[in-house]
């Protein structure tokens, strides 16, 4: 029971982690498309892109496979 809440545990905190990154790395290389107009007109209703469901299972992938080798690499360095 210990390993499987360890490993959960681990995998939140790499999934939190790398989301955090991604968001960050997203803000930092976003570059806006709109030049500077005049405020009266801007539009008055905002249209969002569309989103891909890839990268979030990406980053999903990613957390459980950091968080299965830390299990890994405990339970090795336990049994030494």
């Amino acid at each position: 029971m210990k390993k499987y809440l360890l490993f959960t545990l681990l995998f939140a905190v790499a999934f939190l982690v790398l989301q955090v990154l991604s968001g960050m790395l997203l803000t930092m290389f976003y570059t806006p498309s709109n030049q500077w107009v005049d405020a009266s007109a801007l539009p008055s209703q905002v249209m969002f892109g569309n989103t891909s469901s890839i990268a979030p299972i990406v980053i999903s992938l990613i957390a459980l496979v950091i968080a299965f080798g830390s299990v890994k690499l405990m339970k090795n360095k336990a049994v030494h």
